[in-house]
């Protein structure tokens, strides 16, 4: 009997056809179909959302988001499943996801292989044996024999856990063993899941009876003989043939015992030539392994292989296996488990057979295997001996090889042994020859002793002949010989002397009375520049109170009598400028002639020394002793008598000088009285003046309240007529509508129309176009003159395209032209200026003749050809001969911009800008009243809103109510009652807009929001624009904390709108109105001068030049915002640094990458600080600061930690900006503790710019400073130092900041590299000694030649350091050696090598290897690369950066000397010696310093040698300074340590004015002083003295 079990979740072929009907109507790409595909598809179905999803789920079975005809086959089946009442299954079952019956290859019933039972001694039994074609079988015959009796079996499972038995085969599945046919009802398996048909026959018979034939061997099953009738069909596998034969011959030959299948150690051997990855080979295993066995049989094994070979060739492995690469076997297994048939006796007869000849085919294969085995035995043995002879022969050649290397080694060794001895011969011969040099010098040291010893000697005879011939003389005159001859020489000598010693002291007379000439008109020409100071300063503010009033309302009588005093005033200024320029030209006479006398003094003086001394010389041999003293006593007693007679001469003269000098004070104090009586009518007058004024503006005002009062009526009684049109217009509206002709020719924003039968022009802003109704646009479809501007443009392109009309020189200006007129492509433009490139002469009548720089209007523009105006003429010219001017277009800001730059243009974020020139990156614009250039970068363009077409915001249209005059050319002229069309608005009160008079261009431009009133929408009700008191800009960021208070950041511009109450002002910015403190701005038009709050007496004031006052303001200034500069340093370190720390929301590493080195920046600007106030202590409180630019220049030098900062700061704002967007709480946190009154509102993100700014502030302090700084002023050359310090710093900086990957490497160096055996502190990330910046050059591994060690290098642009790996590690290349996940520890292999000490060698140029030399003083590195081109790299960038070093240094020392060579003039000379320092502040570690002393005077410097680990230094250091100016010049005594990996460490410094020597020395000679050094807390120097004055005895 045939027994049927449904299965409702098969699939029919009929169904499945259907299905693939569906699924090619839905055009599948590559065979898919999309999800969005799928969906609108399986939508239609009706069932709802969520249980489409589950069956997508549940069909989408690779997970792809697609579906192929399977899965949308699957899909179907349970979308109608669904529909029908049957519940989805949670998981998809087997057999829907098997491919359809109908597509595998039937037979008809007698072909059909019968499944026989296989008894238990069976053995070999694959358990993946092919099952491949089933059918119900027939009727059998009764007179056949069977060779087995059949029994009734269960279907054929592919189960894949069975164990294999002792003897190698495998046990066979119980339910493949037969069964009594009693037991089949009980005993027969039926799964939910494989309801298939079973077909049983009647027949029963014994168990035991089948024929040897059917003893089958090991690994029968997997042979091809084996293979049933189905299997022979043409199979679907997508292994090609000829790979299945090729890898079951090598399954062959692997499957040596014959198992029929390879284990994983087998298959691992196979694999491992293939060269694939094990992550490859793992999953090819996965994938052939189909029932996971763990074991590969025949086909699995082919299917291996056949994913290796598409591995090998590039195509990526399948993440399941396709249905095609399935083992056909292993389908149709699956597929007959699930469809089991009847089997009939004769069936399983016939498969006996078969059997039973597959058994004998397989024998004879196994024999033909044997013999070829035996072949490949005996072929792999000659192959083995072969490739052992080729291997003794290639280890032979190795051999040789190796030897031949070792000779060409030990060659090497040789040859560098003998340059290392040529190299050690070559230092000997080189220190013999310093040997014999420095025996030569001493030789001539000695030859030189004994020829001084030897001049010694016929000194002394010489002196002794002198002694014998005096006791000669002395004898002659004795006996009387010559003494009337030496008396009359005697005599001779002392009339020559008193007639010189005569005439010097006339000299003295005269030198001293033009002195004192010199003196008076001094005193007279520096009192009338006091005067002219005091005068000055009156006559300006009393010529602008002039200028300010109005001259029509002032009685001639007073004009006239003001004018009289103004030239009264103007005569006295210019006779005392001529009194001035006559004394100083008197004073310049007296100069010169001072100076001639001078040179005759000193020429006198030089003829009298030189006399002098060639009178001693004969007096010391003519006269005797007696004779000497005799005159000596004579020439004292005259002197005294001269003496006298001078000092009276000079009491005579002082009393004249007093009276003649009280004379003039009378006289100055009697001009002094006059001046104030003058001064005090002229203040007089201006009262009355001021009065006179003050009623003027009274009465103004008055008339102008009158005037308001009689506009505020007009415009009411406007209002009024506008509300009564308006209402008029709106009853008329629905029965007509305004008519626009647009043929007539009409200014742009001008429409000229009708209604109600009235004719006129309107603004076009004031109206928007009325889309019409069917009926109108039927009627209004055949005017042109209807259409829109734009589509009337439009249809006159495309008629000119189809014309070919290509003529520049159509009219399109014509005075009537027709509606059906269609001219060529024309851009008819209304406000645009041209400026001529070069001249143009006019071709034809109707061509524009201009030169050069001319600027034309044009008034259209054609592709190649403008029509423009020039002088009243128009015509057409080529527009390459012109560019374009003030074609302004908008802008938006996108950020706000800064700049300390006078022609920048500064604008916040969300300004409109009007741009009128765009080149390159910078472009030209205007904002306001103001006009320059900015980065393009920085703003957007702006869609404007001023279209009226209907749908879009109307735009904003303003009456002028007060006129206004331009200051630039980008402002807008207004007349009372314009109109102006809004396009933008700033916050600085200036508004963008067009004028929109009639008659007149459409000009765009800025104008002041206050000077115009806003017009209603709807009605003629007008809101005018908020009247500013005045306009204030803000000093500090603040945020409001009630409603009504406005928020603001420093630096923008605020409206004030009431000032009523003196703490809380009213204000409005960006359009919003709110109060806020007033103590948060100032007033844009605060004018103070710095000058004047630094000196507290105007005397002393009064007595500098104004060029003076603004150098001490400048001064001031700098030094106030360093103060208040180092307050917000600590502010920082107070109010956030500390709290963050304590809270512990941040780590240590945050902490630090947030505030970077703050400490740092704080310990430097401290100290700046510090040298500031010694300096002001110095000259005084509230008094002249002389020198600061050598303090700025030393200090700006040790600023490095700010590079750092600058550096690593943006990567400590993106952690903040991150922590606050993204933690709440942390925003919080941060609001909390910056709510500190020392904050003034600003957050830490604010405080965390302030070193960014500060230092691009230091060059614009210090070039202001040096503006006012004369010349010849002594700060004058330590300013332009510390002006080139402070750009230098900023280009560092800014390097810095450019080069972060640079920063990054040397803090990674600074975190990875253990600096052992380096007594100085080593920071990469900083300055180097002289080089500016450190810069990381080169880096990589080498090795040593000797040991072979591995190194790895770091070439910086002042050392090299070699360093080696704390513990092994590998790395392919720099970027994976600087990463931050790598932590490996590097420790200093040997101190760093200076470059400036360094020589780098090349071995013999023959030489392959790559092996170079450095040698460092007494040590050589001989190191080796990789490759011969990574040599070659670090040989030259050593050298480069040693060469530059010694070139940077050479540099500094030629400077050095050139400042102390330079011949100058001055008034003397100040001889100084350093003698020694005492308890030095330690610079070092150990407790010890390396110090050295610098002394200045102005551009004069001297240094001394340096003492090595010592803080009481000994220098005994002499130096000689030419002085200047005796009140001017400052002594500047610095020490430092000297350090070589970072600038010289500061130890102190001490200043004494030379003016302070000058009083101190006084007639005492050379004096030794101890000086306390300051910015310091410990250290004195030891310092001599001698100041000499030229000209002076």
């Amino acid at each position: 009997g045939l027994a049927t079990f449904p299965n409702v979740w098969a699939i029919s072929p009929e169904e499945r056809n259907k299905h693939d009907q569906k699924f090619d109507t839905l055009s599948p790409l590559h065979g898919y179909v999309s999800g969005d595909q799928a969906r609108k598809f399986f939508l239609q179905s009706g069932l709802p959302a969520s249980v489409l999803a589950e069956i997508w789920a549940l069909a989408d079975m690779n997970k792809d988001g697609k579906m192929d005809r399977l899965e949308f086959s699957i899909a179907m089946k349970l979308v109608k499943l669904k529909l029908q009442g049957t519940n989805l299954p949670s998981a998809l079952p087997i057999i829907m996801k098997q491919p359809s019956m109908s597509t595998m290859p039937m037979m008809s019933g007698a072909n059909y292989t019968m499944l026989t039972p296989i008894t238990m001694a069976t053995p070999g039994l694959a358990p993946s044996m092919a099952m491949t074609g089933l059918s119900h079988l027939g009727p059998t015959a009764t007179g056949l024999s069977p060779l087995m009796a059949s029994a009734p079996v269960r279907p054929m499972m592919p189960s894949v856990g069975n164990a294999t038995l002792p003897n190698g085969t495998m046990a066979i599945p119980q339910y493949l063993q037969p069964i009594p046919a009693g037991s089949l009802v009980t005993g027969l398996p039926l799964s939910a899941s494989y309801p298939s048909p079973l077909g049983l026959s009647s027949s029963t018979g014994g168990m035991n009876k089948a024929p040897s034939l059917l003893d089958l061997g090991p690994g029968s099953l997997s042979s091809p003989s084996f293979m049933t009738p189905m299997s022979a069909v043409p199979s679907d596998w997508a292994v090609p043939h000829a790979s299945r034969l090729k890898y079951r011959q090598q399954f062959n030959s692997l499957d040596k015992q014959m198992i029929g299948f390879l284990t994983g150690t087998q298959v691992r051997s196979a694999m491992a030539t293939t060269m694939l990855t094990q992550t490859q080979l793992a999953s090819i295993w996965t994938l052939a392994d189909v029932d996971k066995d763990g074991k590969l049989k025949a086909e699995e094994f082919i299917l291996a292989m056949h994913l290796v070979d598409m591995a090998r060739c590039g195509q990526p492995l399948p993440i399941t296996l396709p249905t095609e690469l399935v083992p056909p076997s292993q389908r149709y297994v699956d597929t007959l488990s699930k469809n089991p048939v009847k089997v009939t006796f004769e069936d399983k007869f016939k498969a006996n057979l078969d059997k039973g000849n597959a058994e004998l085919e397989k024998r004879r294969l196994a024999l033909q295997e044997a013999e070829r085995r035996e072949q490949e035995r005996r072929a792999q043995k000659e192959r083995e001996e072969r490739e052992k002879r080729e291997r003794e022969a290639r280890e032979a050649e190795e051999q040789r090889r190796k030897e031949e290397e070792k000779r060409q080694e030990r060659l090497r060794e040789l040859e560098r042994q003998r340059e290392e001895e040529r190299q050690k011969e070559l230092e000997r011969k080189e220190a013999a020859q310093r040997e014999l040099e420095r025996q030569r010098k001493e030789e001539l040291e000695r030859k030189r002793r004994g020829e001084l010893q030897i001049k010694k000697v016929q000194e002394q005879d010489e002196i002794v002949k002198l002694k014998a011939k005096k006791k000669s003389l002395e004898m002659e005159l004795e006996a009387g010989n010559k003494h009337r001859q030496i008396s009359d020489r005697l005599r001779d000598i002392q009339n020559k002397r008193k007639l010189q010693k005569t005439q010097l002291d006339l000299n003295w007379q005269r030198k001293e009375t033009q002195q004192q000439d010199i003196y008076n008109l001094q005193k007279q020409l520096e009192e009338f520049q006091r005067k002219l100071h005091q005068l000055t300063p009156e006559q300006k503010r009393l010529s602008e109170k002039l200028k300010t009033m109005s001259v029509g309302n002032i009685p001639a009588s007073t004009l006239s009598t003001l004018m009289v005093g103004v030239t009264e005033k103007r005569a006295n200024c210019f006779k005392l400028q001529q009194q001035r320029d006559a004394l100083e030209q008197d004073t310049a006479a007296k100069l010169a002639e001072m100076d001639q006398y001078n040179k005759r003094q000193r020429k006198l003086q030089e003829e009298r020394e030189a006399k002098r001394r060639e009178a001693e010389e004969r007096e010391r041999q003519a006269l005797i002793q007696a004779a000497k003293e005799q005159v000596e006593r004579d020439l004292r007693a005259k002197e005294e008598a001269e003496r006298m007679k001078r000092e009276e001469e000079e009491r005579k003269k002082r009393e004249e000088e007093e009276r003649r000098r009280k004379a003039e004070r009378q006289r100055h104090e009697e001009e002094r009285r006059r001046l104030e009586e003058e001064r005090r009518q002229l203040e007089e007058e201006r009262r009355k003046l001021e009065e006179e004024r003050k009623q003027e503006e009274r009465r103004r005002k008055e008339e102008e309240e009158r005037r308001r009062k009689e506009e505020e009526r007009k415009e009411e009684e406007r209002r009024r007529v506008r509300e009564e049109e308006e209402r008029k217009r709106q009853k008329a509206a629905e029965a007509a509508v305004r008519d626009v002709d647009e043929t007539v020719e009409r200014d742009e924003g001008w429409l000229y129309g009708s209604r109600l039968g009235k004719m006129g022009w309107f603004p076009e802003s004031y109206v928007e176009r009325v889309t019409p109704s069917g009926a109108a646009t039927t009627t209004a479809a055949p005017s042109p003159a209807k259409l829109p501007l734009q589509s009337q443009l439009s249809n006159a392109l495309e008629a000119a395209k189809v014309a070919g009309a290509k003529s520049a020189f159509t009219p399109t200006h014509s005075p009537n032209p027709a509606p059906s007129e269609t001219p060529g492509q024309v851009k008819v433009v209304g406000n645009v200026l041209a400026q001529a490139l070069c001249s143009w002469t006019a071709k034809t009548d109707n061509h524009l003749d201009f030169d050069k720089d001319d600027v034309i209007q044009v008034l259209e523009q054609q592709e190649n050809w403008w029509l423009g105006e020039l002088n009243g003429e128009k015509g057409w010219f080529p527009k390459t001969y012109v560019t374009l001017l003030g074609e302004e277009e908008k802008y938006v800001a996108l950020y706000t911009y800064e700049s300390p730059e006078l022609s920048d243009l500064t604008f916040n974020e969300g300004d409109v800008i009007l741009v009128s020139k765009r080149e390159g990156e910078w472009w030209h614009g205007s904002r306001g009243d103001r006009t320059g250039l900015f980065p393009s970068n920085y703003v957007k363009p702006k869609e404007t809103d001023t279209s009226s077409t209907s749908g879009k915001k109307k735009p904003e249209i303003g009456q002028v109510i007060k006129p206004h005059s331009p200051t630039g050319p980008d402002q807008l002229i207004l007349e009372n009652g314009q109109l102006v069309l809004i396009l933008g608005k700033n916050s600085s009160g200036w508004w963008l807009g067009e004028l929109q008079a009639r008659g007149k261009k459409r000009q765009k431009g800025w104008f002041p929001a206050s000077n115009i009133k806003i017009l209603g929408s709807n009605s003629g009700k007008s809101t005018p624009a908020s009247q500013a008191v005045c306009q204030v800009i803000a000093i500090y960021d603040y945020s409001a904390a009630n409603q009504d208070e406005i928020s603001f950041s420093k630096g923008q511009l605020i409206n004030v709108l009431d000032k009523s109450n003196p703490d809380w002002w009213k204000g409005e910015i960006n359009g919003a109105t709110g109060l806020f403190p007033f103590n948060y701005v100032k007033l844009t038009t605060a004018d103070c001068d710095p000058s004047q709050q630094w000196c507290a007496d105007l005397n002393s004031l009064d007595s500098l030049s104004s060029q003076e006052k603004k150098r001490q303001g400048y001064i001031h200034e700098l030094i106030q915002t360093e103060e208040r500069y180092v307050e917000d340093l600590q502010i920082v370190l107070e109010v956030f640094y500390k709290p963050m720390s304590e809270s512990g929301r941040l780590n240590e590493a945050e902490m630090s990458l947030i505030f970077v080195n703050w400490k740092e920046l704080l310990a430097c600007n401290t100290k700046l600080v510090q040298a500031l106030h010694d300096r002001k202590k110095t000259g005084g409180e509230k008094m002249p600061v002389q020198m600061i630019g050598d303090i700025l220049a030393s200090e700006l030098s040790h600023m490095q930690p700010y590079i750092r900062f600058c550096s690593c700061q943006i990567n400590g704002a993106t952690l903040l900006q991150t922590r606050t967007d993204n933690e709440p709480d942390f925003k919080n946190f941060l609001k909390k503790i910056a709510t500190d009154y020392r904050c003034k509102g600003m957050p830490l993100s604010s405080f965390l710019l302030k070193p960014m700014q500060r230092i691009t502030r230091y060059p614009l302090h210090i070039k202001s400073i040096l503006e006012s700084t004369a010349e010849g002023h002594a700060d004058r050359g330590p300013l332009k130092q510390a002006l080139e310090r402070a750009e230098e710093l900023c280009q560092q900086v800014n390097e810095g900041v450019r080069e972060k990957e640079n920063s990054d490497r040397l803090e990674w160096i600074q975190n990875h590299v253990q600096c052992e055996g380096i007594i100085e502190k080593l920071t990469f990330n900083s300055l180097t000694n002289c080089l500016g910046p450190r810069k990381l050059l080169h880096s990589g591994k080498m090795y040593k030649v000797k040991s072979n060690k591995e190194l790895w290098a770091f070439l910086f642009n002042d050392f090299l350091l070699l360093t080696h790996a704390a513990k092994q590690f590998t790395s392919s290349g720099l970027d994976k050696l600087f990463s931050n996940k790598n932590n490996v520890q590097l420790k200093t292999y040997k101190p760093p090598v200076l470059l400036n000490e360094v020589l780098v060698k090349l071995p013999d140029p023959s030489s392959d290897e790559p092996i170079f030399h450095i040698s460092h003083i007494d040590r050589v590195y001989v190191l080796k690369t990789d490759n011969i081109k990574e040599r070659t790299s670090w040989v030259h960038k050593i050298k480069a950066a040693s060469e530059e070093f010694i070139e940077t240094e050479k540099k500094k020392r030629d400077k050095a000397y050139q400042a102390r060579a330079v011949k100058t003039s001055g008034i003397g000379r100040l001889l100084v010696t350093i003698l020694e320092a005492t308890e030095l502040k330690a610079g070092k570690p150990n407790g010890k310093s390396n110090p050295y002393c610098e002394v200045t005077m102005g551009p004069q410097i001297f240094t001394s040698r340096t003492i090595n680990d010592t803080l009481n230094p000994k220098w005994n250091f002499n130096c000689q300074f030419h002085i200047k100016d005796l009140y001017q010049d400052v002594l500047s005594i610095a020490i430092f340590e000297r350090d070589q990996f970072s600038p010289d460490d500061f130890l102190g410094r001490t200043e004494i004015p030379v003016a302070t020597i000058k009083k101190e020395l006084e007639n005492k000679g050379s004096v030794t002083r101890r000086l306390l050094l300051h910015e310091v807390p410990t250290g004195e120097v030891w310092v001599r003295l001698d100041l000499q004055l030229f000209g002076s005895k």
